[in-house]
């Protein structure tokens, strides 16, 4: 089998003029600073849907529908016609029927000022420009100036999300995936290399350890999907892949309750930025930044009753977040951004990539 993508088995030894380095990519997770979380979230975590049932009530009527005797009452009223529309509807099958209802508030949002995340629309300052909408910028994390992620602004005090800390955030968002890069002439600086970035074949499975961890070297075939086979260029600078533009990177999304549609949807980001280092080891590790469609971010949860009614997430608050905290490409007729910027941080071990014909 001819030209497998060679990573050494004891790391990175120095690239050879050339080179081809293979990744497959297990750690996907939103990136969230945990700062302290009185500064981050000094209004406590956002309210769930049944929080937001309760908003709704006098203090004498939440009084007495908490009584133990009207359990039954209480389940039906906040399970029942809270979390449903005049159509049938209800905040998670379809949560922009409820972009005008006010029982469902926006987030307050982050409170801090420090976020993982990249400088995506190219300002100071977040002003608006053709591609974006005006909108406050972070720090970053070592002091970085201008970074976008409203995303993390969005959902970083609600608690499915953040979790409490960072080891109970939850796993990977991303399916695994592979990222290629070509042309390696120096591991420390490189003014040019070609990178890949592709979802697995349909049947190829990720072996793990019995602790689950993913076992690094294995070999993995691409995607015969075009449109999850995504190809740019970077540089290497002080040991850090960069890739300064990606206009659209699409990767597969498996979407479980979707039937036959869920075995080809996708995550999409626009506009994408990669910083990433090449660790000793052989792996790579650092942060995924682009603007995600608002749709396309929790399109796992919106689709069932119980979202809202079991896990208690109320699909429509979140949703009506997004649109007021979205800041990339503007609606030519509204002027209403349709995306928001984000930051996945990556983590990747060794593996051999095969293509097609290998």
């Amino acid at each position: 089998m001819a030209a497998l993508v060679l990573v050494a088995l004891q790391g990175f030894a120095g690239a050879r003029e050339g080179s081809t380095l293979g990744f497959l990519i297990v750690d996907t997770r939103l990136a969230m600073h945990y700062g302290p979380f009185e500064a981050d979230c000094p209004g406590g975590f956002e309210p769930t849907v049944e929080e937001n049932f309760l908003a709704t009530l006098s203090p004498d009527e939440r009084e007495r529908i908490l009584r133990p005797e009207n359990a039954e009452e209480y389940a039906n009223a906040w399970k029942g016609e809270f979390i449903n529309g005049p159509g049938g509807e209800n905040v998670c099958q379809n949560p922009k029927a409820f972009l005008d209802d006010p029982r469902h508030p926006p987030h307050r949002g982050v409170q801090s000022s420090v976020a993982y995340g990249l400088n995506l629309d190219g300002t100071p300052d977040g002003r608006a420009t053709p591609l974006t909408c005006e909108h406050p910028k972070f720090d970053g994390l070592n002091g970085e100036p201008a970074v976008d992620n409203q995303l993390y602004r969005a959902v970083g005090c609600y608690k499915s999300r953040r979790g409490t800390g960072e080891s109970q955030q939850q796993g990977s968002e991303l399916d695994p995936f592979l990222i290629e890069l070509r042309g390696v002439d120096d591991l420390e600086n490189d003014r040019q290399v070609e990178v890949g970035i592709y979802s697995l074949a349909a049947d190829d499975l990720v072996l793990r350890t019995p602790g689950g961890a993913p076992l690094p070297h294995q070999s993995f075939r691409v995607t015969s999907n075009p449109k999850w086979r995504n190809e740019t260029t970077g540089r290497i600078v002080n040991g850090e892949l960069r890739v300064d533009h990606l206009d659209r990177l699409l990767l597969k999304f498996r979407l479980f309750t979707w039937g036959a549609f869920g075995e080809v949807y996708s995550h999409e980001f626009r506009r994408v930025r990669f910083k990433l280092k090449l660790e000793a080891d052989g792996g790579i590790s650092g942060i995924m930044g682009g603007y995600r469609p608002l749709w396309n971010i929790s399109t796992v949860a919106y689709c069932c009753r119980a979202t809202a009614s079991t896990a208690n997430m109320d699909c429509a608050s979140e949703y009506k977040t997004f649109v007021q905290m979205a800041d990339g490409d503007p609606d030519p007729e509204t002027g209403q951004c349709t995306t928001i910027s984000a930051a996945q941080r990556i983590g990747g071990i060794p593996a051999f990539v095969i293509h097609e014909g290998e």
